[in-house]
């Protein structure tokens, strides 16, 4: 019996430790959102008969997904999060240029994602500026957020792409 409580005692401390880490660690996206509002338009959820005029006016006004404002980010694995990898400037352009491109994506979405992946991006200060969760079923959800995206399903070019681009071997 006192084997079992002391087994119990230590899986319970670890799930502890485990929580606590990832509670004061993990960089927030509500947050993220909350500090970043007002410098990013509120985005309509562009749909087939919206796209083209969504597009033009991001275009217009020189939108990017932080292209140019990031200068590196930080990966977390969702099921592990102390398993991080942090890419350059030039790794971190290469994902942002895959989803800064409408061609990377299709209509639709797959249902509801769970997400495996997520890039917190940051600029020069260290300030977190948006962040990119990855479902590895093909489906992201980024913020800022563009019409481009078209509800963040990608393409199979487009989810190889990322993978290529977000690869850590």
């Amino acid at each position: 019996m006192k084997i079992l409580l002391k087994t119990f005692l230590v899986i319970l401390s670890l799930f502890l430790m485990w929580a606590a880490y990832i509670y004061f660690t993990f960089p927030d996206t509500e947050k993220i959102i909350k500090n970043q509002k007002g410098k990013y338009h509120e985005t309509t959820t562009p749909d087939q008969s919206t796209y083209a005029r969504l597009v033009k006016e991001d275009k217009k006004a020189k939108r990017t997904i932080l292209l140019g404002k990031a200068t590196h980010s930080v990966m977390h694995d969702n099921m592990f999060p102390f398993s991080t990898h942090e890419f350059n400037l030039n790794e971190t352009e290469r994902i942002l240029e895959v989803i800064n491109d409408s061609a990377n994506f299709n209509w639709g979405e797959i249902g509801t994602p769970y997400y495996d992946k997520i890039i917190f991006f940051y600029d020069e200060d260290e300030n977190e500026i948006g962040y990119l969760d990855i479902s590895l079923d093909g489906e992201i959800k980024v913020f800022p957020d563009l019409a481009l995206t078209k509800w963040g399903l990608l393409s199979d070019k487009g989810f190889q792409e990322l993978v290529l681009a977000i690869r850590t071997e």
